[in-house]
C-alpha cells in the first residue's frame, strides 16, 4: 500500500485517551520529527476552530511532533491555493470534529480536498474524528436542524459524503448513543450500506495488513441493527475497503 494509513476515531482527538494511539501512528511514520496538519473544517460554523488547533498542537508537541493549523473553514478557504500548498509536506492530516453535513458541503469538489487526497496517496496519514470520520463514508447522517438542549438531534437526514469508504456510513460516539435512537432512524438507513460504528476514545487504523482497533472501546460493522460483527480493541479485521480512484 503506497498511500498512508487511514485513521477513523469515534471521539477523543487530541486528548490523553488518544495518546498511545497517536504515538503508535507517529512511530510508524518515521524517526524524524513528524509534521501534522490539523484541519478544523467541521467546526467552521462554531467558535471552536482555534481551540481544536491549540489542543492538537499541544497534544502532538507532547508526543514529539510538530502540529500546525490549517484554517479551512468554508468553501472560499477550500478554494484558496495557499491552503492546498500548506499541506504539501504534511506527514499527517487530521480533521477534527464538528458538523458532518457542513464538513462534506465545504470540502466536496474543492482543490483543498484534492490536495488532501493527493498527499494521502503519496504516503501521508489521514485521520478524521467524529464528524471528520463521518465525512469519509460514501453516505453520512447529518443534522440539518441542529440538536436540542440535551444534545439529541432534532432531525436526522442522509446525504452523500466524500466517498473514501464505499458502501459505508460511519457512526462515531457509538457507545454514547442509546441503541433505541438508531432504531428510530432505521427508516433512513442508506440502502445497500453498512454502518461502521466506533466507540468513544477508540480508533480504527488501516494499514497494509488490514484494520486494527485501538483505544478503550470497540468497532462494530452493522449490516442491520440485528446483524453485526463486533471487533474489540486489539483485534484486526477486514472487509472495509478504501477507494483509490476517488471522486474529488
Amino acid at each position: 500500500m503506497t498511500r498512508g494509513p487511514l485513521v477513523l476515531c469515534g471521539s477523543g482527538e487530541f486528548t490523553r485517551a488518544m495518546a498511545e494511539v497517536d504515538r503508535g501512528i507517529l512511530a510508524g511514520i518515521g524517526s524524524r520529527r513528524v509534521r501534522v496538519a490539523i484541519v478544523p473544517t467541521a467546526a467552521g460554523l462554531e467558535d471552536t476552530p482555534r481551540s481544536w488547533i491549540e489542543m492538537g498542537a499541544a497534544h502532538f508537541a507532547a508526543l514529539g511532533a510538530d502540529a500546525t493549523g490549517v484554517m479551512v473553514l468554508n468553501r472560499v478557504d477550500a478554494e484558496d491555493p495557499r491552503h492546498s500548498a500548506s499541506i504539501a509536506n504534511a506527514d499527517w492530516i487530521y480533521f477534527s470534529g464538528g458538523k458532518p453535513g457542513y464538513v462534506v458541503e465545504t470540502l466536496s469538489g474543492t482543490p483543498f480536498w484534492s490536495a488532501v487526497l493527493a498527499r494521502h496517496r503519496a504516503g501521508a496519514a489521514l485521520a478524521g474524528s467524529s464528524a471528520g470520520a463521518m465525512m469519509l463514508g460514501s453516505r453520512t447522517f447529518h443534522f440539518p436542524d441542529g440538536v436540542d438542549a440535551t444534545g439529541v438531534p432534532r432531525r436526522v437526514a442522509v446525504r452523500d459524503a466524500l466517498g473514501l469508504l464505499p458502501g459505508i456510513f460511519v457512526a462515531p460516539h457509538f457507545d454514547a448513543v442509546p441503541i433505541e435512537w438508531w432504531r428510530g432512524w432505521a427508516n433512513i438507513w442508506p440502502a445497500g450500506h453498512r454502518m461502521l460504528a466506533i466507540d468513544e476514545d477508540t480508533a480504527i487504523v488501516e494499514q497494509a495488513d488490514g484494520w486494527s482497533v485501538v483505544g478503550k472501546g470497540r468497532a462494530m460493522v452493522f449490516r442491520t441493527l440485528d446483524d453485526h460483527d463486533v471487533h474489540p480493541s486489539g483485534v484486526r479485521f477486514d472487509g472495509i475497503h478504501v477507494v483509490d480512484g476517488l471522486r474529488t
